[in-house]
């Protein structure tokens, strides 16, 4: 009998990036694709954690109704459609850069419960398994395939993830969770962000917004080789 050949060993994550993100956020969606595409680049696939917290770009948004991203920007900011239209489409563009598709107009509303179920996510299953529920939906919605204000949507999605739907409803609902939503936002203002996405990388720095792809790389690799001298030294 031949011995089955042995499974090679999963390297040990350099560090870890923690993203405060909303769901709805466009430069959130644009700046986890050029992360991303700088950690490929960078020969770092693997070997860094990216780990999704709450942050909402508005959280005065009417629960249980939506309406168009288009038509409720231009109300909230007092500004002509045409011009969000305009917006939406520089930001359509930067997006096809990194290679991904961004539909508009999309629904938009309030973002509480996708974070509350987030939380409980990542309770129950983790933070690496709550970021890839959260991450999807934000694809999702932007792609316009996924409708994260859809109650069933979010939880059969995090149903997927693992989370008991009693669990999924009740984040949901508002009924747990809703300090942890708090405690997210409280940590990044406290570090000094405004919005997001705002970026910790190895728990020492932190980069306030969808960064250029070529930013990110450079960074990433000062911290790499800051992490592997620090653990050669440890060793």
């Amino acid at each position: 009998m031949t011995a089955a050949a042995p499974t090679p060993a999963t390297p040990t994550p350099l560090f870890g990036i923690d993203v405060w993100t909303d769901v709805v956020c466009p430069w959130c969606y644009v700046g986890e694709a050029r992360l991303l595409e700088a950690i490929e680049a960078e020969g770092l696939t693997g070997r860094v954690t990216l780990r999704a917290h709450s942050f909402e770009l508005d959280p005065t948004a009417p629960t249980g109704s939506t309406e168009d991203n288009v038509t409720g920007l231009a109300r909230r900011k007092g500004i002509p459609v045409e011009k969000v239209r305009e917006m939406e489409a520089q930001i359509g563009d930067l997006s096809r850069e990194v290679g991904r598709e961004y539909v508009s107009p999309r629904p938009m509303g309030n973002t509480r419960g996708v974070h509350r179920v987030l939380q409980a996510v990542q309770e129950a299953r983790g933070a690496e398994v709550a970021t890839e529920f959260f991450l999807e939906l934000q694809r999702g919605h932007f792609t316009d395939t996924v409708n994260p204000f859809d109650e069933e949507v979010v939880v059969t999605r995090a149903i997927a993830a693992g989370l008991a739907e009693a669990d999924a409803r009740a984040a949901w609902a508002g009924t747990t969770h809703d300090d942890a939503v708090e405690e997210d936002v409280r940590e990044a203002v406290s570090m000094g962000a405004r919005g997001v996405p705002f970026f910790l990388f190895d728990d020492r720095y932190t980069a306030p917004g969808a960064l250029p792809t070529e930013t990110f790389r450079q960074a990433l690799r000062q911290i790499a080789a800051e992490a592997e001298e620090r653990a050669s030294t440890e060793a």
